[in-house]
């Protein structure tokens, strides 16, 4: 593979993009790393007429590039149809969105509704104007039946079978409007439209669409994706490297994959930063520790808001020792601990810190403020003293502070420790 190390700038960068992806999904098998079990499943699944796609997991794990590079790969003469919901999506809403990703996608459908002298009112949508349909905008569609009637004419008109990906779907919360997309989708299938919908959400979402209809279960293949498996961490690292010029060591992955707390964008992320360093440094494409320390701090500095901002609210306070109760917190493997566990961890990162640690007392009085606004409600917890991170995806951050900081919590997994200790 040829090295781009000693290339310019411009050169290292557009091969790092290819490479590592921290900012949009992945749609691509070739660099999809710990999924390729659940792709199959998937492509398998939709070998059959009338069946669809829920992938459903933490927010971060990667359902939106496993729903993507699926699409991909069963998309053969159109690309997929893409679309996310937010707070203010309807069923409606995301159907219009839908065909005008079609007209995007392809302009040839616009052509094709004016040459055979189509209206959408023949299809049982009004567009409310010629102006309209020659612009081929739909408006949204006034029931299920014409939003089906729609699904059929881009199987006419786009692709014979085409694949729409409805990401985030969690974002739509009113129960008609599941109701509405449980119904399409029995109609799509019941009447043997030849497309597929591959809908992304958290779990709490596939649950709400599943039980708007007796009968959903049977339209569905469910995929529930969880964090990032160890060796597949370890891919995405070398994989890069390999084709960037950078030798790396067994330490250094490990310690990316430990960090990352299985979520692929931290991999993909923190990597992004360290390969940076070491293309900086021309020194032969190796990771020296100092280059290490420098790509945690470039990555703790320029994390997204959403992850770095509930962190500085909750520690930034009078009292500087809320940041170690909180890497206490993030240490081991579990997402959600018993407050003695934590205070166990606590103890342990404190033995190597010049401050006095708390007595248990003050610990529990810290511990608990961590739960309320005024420190970003970033843990929540139980009364029977079991705690977790509110956002799943910021427990990963916390790890990424506590080795900004020099301190090396518990790997993510047991099954790890016995390795670690070699080095």
């Amino acid at each position: 593979m040829r090295a781009v190390l000693s290339e310019s700038e411009h050169d290292f960068g557009i091969m790092l993009g290819k490479v590592l992806s921290p900012s949009q999904p992945l749609q691509s098998e070739e660099f999809l790393r710990g999924r390729e079990e659940q792709l199959q499943g998937i492509k398998r699944a939709l070998y059959q007429a009338g069946r669809h796609v829920l992938i459903h997991g933490l927010r971060g794990v990667g359902k939106s590039s496993l729903a993507q590079t699926a699409a991909f790969s069963l998309s053969t003469d159109m690309d997929p149809i893409i679309m996310a919901c937010d707070d203010k999506s309807t069923f409606g809403s995301v159907i219009r969105e839908m065909f005008d990703g079609a007209v995007t996608n392809n302009p040839l459908v616009e052509k094709r509704i004016r040459e055979a002298g189509l209206s959408f009112s023949k299809l049982g949508i009004t567009l409310g104007g010629k102006e309209a349909t020659q612009e081929g905008k739909a408006s949204a569609p006034g029931s299920v039946n014409e939003a089906v009637r729609l699904v059929q004419f881009l199987c006419e008109s786009y692709t014979v079978k085409p694949v729409i990906v409805i990401d985030e779907f969690d974002q739509l919360t009113d129960k008609d409007e599941q109701q509405f997309f449980t119904n399409f989708i029995k109609q799509v299938s019941d009447r043997h439209v030849p497309a597929h919908f591959i809908f992304c959400g958290i779990g709490e979402s596939i649950d709400a669409i599943m039980s708007a209809h007796a009968s959903a279960d049977r339209y569905f293949h469910t995929v529930g994706l969880g964090q990032l498996p160890w060796e597949a961490r370890y891919e995405i690292v070398n994989g890069a490297a390999e084709r960037l010029g950078v030798t790396t060591d067994e330490n250094t992955v490990i310690r990316i994959a430990r960090i990352s707390d299985g979520f692929p964008h931290y991999v993909h992320f923190v990597s992004e930063k360290l390969f940076w360093r070491v293309f900086e440094a021309q020194n032969g494409g190796r990771i020296t520790p100092e280059l290490f320390g420098f790509a945690m701090s470039d990555a703790a500095s320029s994390m997204d808001m959403k992850l770095r901002g509930p962190y500085e609210t909750a520690t930034q306070k009078y009292n500087n020792d809320y940041e170690a109760v909180l890497w206490a917190a993030a240490d081991g493997h579990e997402m959600k601990r018993q407050s003695s566990a934590i205070y166990e961890s606590y103890l342990r990162i404190m033995r190597d810190r010049p401050e006095e640690a708390l007595d248990r007392a003050k610990f529990n009085q810290r511990i608990n403020r961590l739960k309320q606004p005024a420190h970003a409600s970033i843990l929540t917890g139980s009364r029977q003293g079991w705690y977790e991170f509110t956002e799943k995806m910021i427990r990963g951050y916390v790890r990424l502070r506590a080795e900004q900081a020099g301190v090396v919590l518990e790997v993510d997994h047991p099954a790890m420790k016995r390795r670690l200790r070699t080095f």
